[in-house]
């Protein structure tokens, strides 16, 4: 009766427009007031417990640093930098766009602010350049993804602490598969643009113009030497490197004079309507969780994937084909919490590394970003190209499937993600 109630009452209320922090949590006080199994107050005492930890600090402080950056002129010198070096190839800005995303990426950790802050100077330059406005936005709509791929990576953060899994290892596991999607991306807007004729005939930057775009934007790109470098390097963990991110870019931003005074009510604002969203999404989807486990749930699913007369790849496909469902009805923190304790145990089980799988999660989770219903990247793309998400879920949906594809690549190839964790020694 409870768990039929925790799940009956959660897809009503997500049908009736709910938003799904709230009806995970709305769903389970309806769980426990009808089965009576545990007292109401914990549930208070799980929602402090999953946001009470030293790890999490890394969340806020990261979704800061990044809004910093945006707001401070970073992302444009980014750009301007990657202008000048691959700008006058076919599909120019697209490869712009896609190499601004990956640097800004592994200075923000979070999929939606790469296409907010990338996308709110690329999207209205592509389209100023013929580029077609649906293409425009279906390309930062996918490419901003990548963001929770490429260290450091908020997603992977929550992984890490939800399946007690070394969150250095997951966020070395994170650079090939992030790299290499970057690559695919821009080969799949090459042909576009080359069919559509985008792009064309732009002038190459002499040596002396790309010398002095990497001269204005050589401090930022430092910054991912020294976070990235200071968490390998063994100087400071991940959450102390998310403080350091936050002191880097905000000497930045005074240095280079871009932000007025004015404006950090308004960063701190954004700061913490991005933090409470993710941090209220934990609590809930923790209580959540905690019920489901209470049901037995996950060992009842795990004993019936590990029963089943068939291989593991078969499985394997299953359990992918699942994560791409969920990811488009359900926010990426939500699913992972909810789906990492059931599904974890059950690849391990089998022989699966839990680094390479939380890397295969977060790699499918990176397409339900681009996805409808729910899609965060679409809403954001589509704000700033004025398109509707039909447009730009229509617009990404060739470099949605390229993505799929290498899902299944990495999820069978484990080496793609394992090679700089077991090179450098896990």
């Amino acid at each position: 009766m409870g768990i039929s109630t925790l799940f009956i009452s959660f897809v009503i209320l997500l049908l009736l427009g709910m938003p799904v922090a709230f009806a995970l949590g709305i769903s389970s006080v309806f769980s426990i007031l009808i089965t009576g199994v545990v007292p109401v107050s914990y549930l208070t005492q799980t929602m402090f417990g999953a946001v009470d930890s030293y790890s999490l600090l890394a969340v806020p402080l990261f979704v800061l640093s990044g809004v910093i950056m945006e707001y401070g002129g970073l992302s444009r010198r980014l750009i301007d930098a990657a202008r000048a070096f691959v700008g006058h190839i076919t599909g120019g800005l697209s490869a712009v766009a896609l190499m601004g995303t990956a640097v800004f990426a592994m200075l923000s950790g979070s999929g939606p602010a790469t296409v907010a802050a990338i996308g709110g100077i690329m999207i209205p330059a592509m389209i100023r350049e013929g580029y077609g406005r649906g293409f425009s936005a279906g390309v930062l709509a996918t490419a901003g993804g990548v963001g929770i791929v490429i260290p450091p990576s908020i997603p992977l953060i929550i992984y890490g602490i939800t399946t007690n899994t070394s969150i250095g290892n997951l966020f070395l596991a994170g650079f090939v598969p992030g790299f290499v999607i970057v690559l695919l991306l821009y080969l799949v807007s090459r042909h576009i643009c080359k069919k559509n004729g985008y792009g064309a005939d732009v002038p190459k930057s002499s040596w002396r113009e790309r010398g002095n775009a990497l001269w204005r934007a050589k401090w930022t790109l430092l910054m991912p030497v020294v976070v990235l470098g200071g968490i390998y390097g063994g100087i400071f963990t991940p959450t102390e490197a998310s403080g350091v991110a936050v002191a880097y870019s905000l000497i930045l931003a005074m240095v280079y004079s871009e932000t007025k005074i004015s404006l950090i009510p308004v960063m701190l604002k954004s700061t913490f309507l991005i933090s409470g969203m993710i941090l209220i999404i934990i609590a809930t989807a923790s209580t959540y969780a905690r019920i489901l486990t209470l049901e037995r749930i996950p060992t009842l699913i795990a004993n019936f994937l590990n029963g089943l007369p068939v291989p593991f790849w078969v499985i394997l496909a299953v359990i992918l084909i699942l994560l791409l469902f969920i990811g488009m009805f359900m926010e990426t923190i939500a699913g992972i919490i909810l789906l990492a304790p059931i599904l974890v145990p059950v690849v391990t089980n089998m022989g699966m590394d839990p680094v390479h799988f939380g890397v295969v999660m977060i790699v499918a989770s990176m397409i339900g970003f681009a996805t409808p219903p729910v899609g965060d990247n679409l809403n954001v793309a589509s704000a700033i190209s004025g398109l509707s998400i039909e447009r730009v879920s229509i617009a990404a949906l060739p470099f949605v499937i390229v993505l799929i594809a290498f899902l299944f690549l990495v999820a069978y190839v484990p080496q793609i993600s394992l090679f700089l964790p077991n090179w450098l020694g896990k």
